[in-house]
């Protein structure tokens, strides 16, 4: 979906709607992706086309270290022709520092340093935007490909070893609960130091703390919405389980529940899991516990295997094809997960960066994975490798991994899923027997040469090497062949996809007596099809056949077809068709009322479509301030966006969200947010006059302007009187209407009502006279509920300490980079007394003379005054 970015004034607006009349109702529409969802027991055709695995732990993941999301979207079709069932990020969460115009080697250990659990938007990370992250998952999805995400969960940003960064938000920052001792690091010996102290000087969270695990739950649902389907979560050993003696949390219970939940309902998927559990969960003091501990992780996720991994690169790295073998998956501490939880790579990041395997060549890390990809039920993850460990973070390259005998392994898996293994070696040779149609043999003291090993599954018969081309036998229990150049040779003979059917158009809206339709099939000899639930009938490849003729308009057509290849019958695809009126006219209708734009444009669109480039087709300008525009035909199930310009932010539908859907209906966005269907009649207006006169505006006695209801106080309350008076539902007095026309145009209308909830939201520039005294003398409110802004609004800071400059450092939870240390320099007003213009947006501040400084202190307001250690009234 192609989406804009959305304005504060708008998300204001639809804000103030929900406050004043009622709920906003918009049905954007949700995304689907239950076609390509993670669960292993779903399927999608993009997956289908390549071959993949439907469950992530059948398939392989190809670990895109670093790269944009732009650049792994490039790549997709790439990397579903490869083979990959499932791609992996970065760590998408805001981080500590940005990562934009440093180098892989330099600065990849930052997305290992979060300072929120939110999908970054700051524009700090070097992958890209959230928007960017999005149309990545979808492009993903096309291809049948799954969307890892790399979540960290365990840990938060340090400003030098066992220290909170003062990026962190001060929501978990300041708060002392959500902490272990982060003075304290991790002695691996001990289960208890694993999990309760940090893990090299990164400062250790309370993962018990009911907050940290709402966070967490919060993240993995907006990565879910986002498009992910899956997790990989970084430090997963150091998060203890609901098992551990003494410290046991239900953290992963929790979490992963409430995520699973979430996703099976909102997406119909049921997310993939794996944790970094890197030489087995328990230290040596703890081994006897081992085997229970790690079997309390595997019950709910998989988990890395890092020591066979590396054992076996090492040993085929050495020629030790004997080693090269193993089959065990026995972690350190003598604990090992059972195969179908496991998670093998060729090397990691970490291997690769710390060195340990960065030396050893492709050829090395190909016959690795020729040994771990080719594993019967164990996931395999390949490490996209830079070109160069000094190419700028986001740099997507096509290494290695693209290759002809990765291709060929990733292939191969897939085509034995279910089928048992069986790993040995001989004459210098390790090989993978795969049911008994197929073997992956790697010479691990060479590369090409003459095969003669012994059969212990093969059938007899003769079999095609992928790579080379080359043909092997297997007769008289040996196998015999000649391996080709790479050293590598995936020998078996693959099976032809599964057949499939569809229909062309798709489903669609047609306003002609009939509509003819195109029936297909592939890979198979036959094809059925039936119409509205009757009996299926048989069609040929390419058959057409013609519908809608007699229908009544607005009658929906219902094709479902499927085919066989005489053994297997495909799955039914679903299309419906839908007649319309031809002369009938599809609108979609914008009311400006509230908003104001100066032009009002509707970008209308479907995931193949669009109706121009954005922003759009500009609206026609009816009565009332409706804007309205006709919809294409091809687009009348689409989605709309409507925007006030192409460089204007302002935007109806929120940054990451879908636009409204239009579901083949005249639809209206009304002035008060709500999205409804749309009879083409004017809009219903009150009853009672829309405006009315006020009052003379030199009252004798002193009015507060805004404060409607006259107790005083400026609130919802007062919006909400406005609003009855409109509509005839209550009375003013002279003196209330007076206080009602904050706008000071001699008319009570609905602008008056949007001033007063933007001054009660503390917006600039938008109020009006609200706040302001006329008539009599002018005097402070005393109420409690003191109004946020008014149209000069400063916050004060009383300097106390003498210093010689007063500087504002100020941020939001949303926006850490509003400012840059030492922030920004205050304006002395006398009296030793500071002030700043009250910081839009900001929800913190620090005030500093460059060294010394104040706490964290949140902001309450504007016009108010810092004052040895509180906030008071500013007069």
């Amino acid at each position: 979906m192609k989406k804009k970015i959305t304005s504060i004034a708008l998300v204001l607006c639809m804000l103030l709607s929900c406050v004043s009349v009622g709920c906003f109702t918009s049905n954007a529409a949700a995304k689907n992706d239950a076609s390509v969802s993670a669960s292993s027991t779903s399927s999608s055709v993009g997956a289908n086309d390549y071959g993949l695995a439907d469950n992530v732990q059948d398939g392989q993941i190809l670990q895109c270290w670093n790269w944009s999301f732009n650049g792994i979207k490039n790549n997709m079709q790439k990397i579903a022709e490869q083979g990959f069932t499932a791609i992996q990020t970065s760590p998408i969460q805001t981080i500590k520092e940005t990562t934009q115009n440093r180098t892989m080697s330099g600065s990849w250990w930052v997305y290992y340093q979060p300072s929120t659990f939110n999908i970054e938007t700051n524009g700090q990370n070097a992958c890209g935007t959230k928007a960017e992250f999005e149309a990545m998952c979808e492009e993903a999805h096309k291809y049948g490909v799954k969307v890892i995400v790399d979540a960290v969960l365990n840990h938060m940003a340090n400003d030098g070893d066992n220290t909170i960064s003062r990026t962190v938000i001060p929501d978990i920052r300041d708060d002392s609960s959500c902490w272990h001792d982060v003075s304290r690091n991790s002695w691996y010996e001990s289960r208890w130091d694993i999990t309760q102290f940090c893990m090299g000087g990164l400062p250790d969270l309370n993962t018990s703390n009911t907050k940290i695990q709402n966070y967490a739950k919060s993240f993995l649902q907006e990565c879910i919405d986002a498009g992910a389907d899956g997790f990989r979560f970084d430090g997963a050993k150091h998060i203890e389980t609901s098992i551990d003696s003494g410290f046991a949390s239900n953290f992963w219970n929790n979490v992963l529940g409430a995520t699973t939940s979430y996703a099976q309902s909102s997406r119909g998927i049921t997310p993939y899991y794996y944790g970094e559990i890197l030489d087995g969960p328990a230290g040596s003091n703890d081994k006897n516990n081992a085997q229970n501990i790690l079997n309390n992780y595997t019950s709910m996720m998989s988990v890395t295997s890092n020591n066979v991994s590396d054992d076996i690169r090492n040993q085929v790295n050495g020629g030790n094809a004997q080693g090269a073998a193993r089959s065990d998956l026995t972690y350190s501490d003598g604990s090992a997960p059972a195969p179908s939880k496991a998670v093998l790579w060729n090397e990691s990041h970490d291997t690769y960066a710390n060195g340990s395997s960065s030396g050893q060549s492709d050829t090395t890390l190909k016959k690795t994975w020729a040994l771990v990809g080719s594993r019967a039920e164990s996931c395999g993850l390949y490490l996209a490798r830079p070109r160069s460990a000094s190419d700028q973070i986001g740099t997507a390259s096509v290494t290695a991994w693209g290759d002809k005998e990765v291709q060929a392994v990733n292939q191969f898996k897939n085509s034995f899923i279910g089928k048992t293994e069986y790993l040995s070696s001989e004459n210098g040779y390790a090989y993978n027997e795969r049911g008994t149609e197929g073997v992956v043999i790697v010479n691990c003291s060479g590369t090409s040469g003459n095969v003669n090993i012994t059969a212990k599954k093969m059938a007899a018969g003769t079999y095609t090497d992928q790579i080379s081309g080359n043909t092997f036998t297997v007769s008289n229990g040996r196998i015999s062949g000649n391996i080709g150049s790479t050293g590598i040779a995936v020998v078996y003979n693959p099976k032809p996809a599964g057949p499939s059917a569809s229909v062309t158009p798709g489903s669609k809206t047609y306003k002609t007596d009939t509509l003819e339709l195109t029936l297909s099939y592939k890979n198979a000899t036959s094809g059925q099809y039936s119409i509205d639930g009757g009996a299926y009938q048989n069609f040929t490849d390419g058959q057409t056949i013609t519908i809608g003729s007699g229908l009544a308009y607005g009658t929906t057509t219902t094709v479902n077809v499927k085919a066989s290849d005489g053994t297997t019958t495909s799955d039914i695809e679903t299309y419906t068709y839908t007649k319309a009126d031809p002369s009938a006219v599809q609108e979609v209708y914008f009311d400006n009322t509230n908003y104001n734009w100066s032009n009002v444009y509707a970008y209308i669109y479907t995931d193949e479509t669009e109706n121009a480039e954005w922003p759009g087709v500009q609206m026609t300008k009816g009565s009332d301030n409706i804007y309205s525009v006709e919809v294409p035909e091809d687009l009348s199930n689409g989605h709309v966006i409507f925007a006030e310009s192409s460089t204007s932010s302002n935007r109806s539908t929120p940054d990451g969200e879908d636009g409204l859907g239009l579901n083949g209906k005249n639809m209206i966005f009304r002035y008060s947010g709500v999205w409804e269907e749309y009879n083409q009649q004017p809009t219903t207006k009150p009853t009672e006059p829309e405006t009315k006169p006020t009052t003379p505006t030199k009252p004798t006695e002193k009015v507060l302007l805004g404060d409607v209801d006259l107790n005083n106080n400026i609130n919802v309350n007062d919006v909400t009187a406005v609003q009855k008076y409109i509509s005839g539902a209550l009375t003013l007095s002279t003196k209330a209407q007076t206080a009602t026309d904050v706008n000071r145009d001699g008319i009570i209308s609905i602008k008056d009502a949007t001033c007063i909830q933007f001054y009660i939201l503390g917006v600039d520039g938008n109020t009006g006279s609200t706040g302001e005294y006329i008539g009599g003398e002018t005097q402070p409110t005393t109420s409690a509920e003191q109004p946020t802004t008014s149209p000069e609004s400063y916050v004060y800071f009383k300097n106390t300490s003498n210093w010689n400059n007063v500087n504002a450092y100020y941020w939001s939870v949303e926006n850490t980079t509003m400012t840059q240390w030492p922030g920004v320099a205050m304006e002395s007003v006398g009296d030793n007394t500071y002030r700043l213009k009250y910081p839009e947006g900001a929800t913190y501040i620090i005030f500093n003379n460059g060294s010394s400084q104040t706490d964290d202190i949140k902001l309450e307001g504007a016009n108010k005054i810092y004052n040895n250690g509180s906030w008071s009234n500013y007069n």
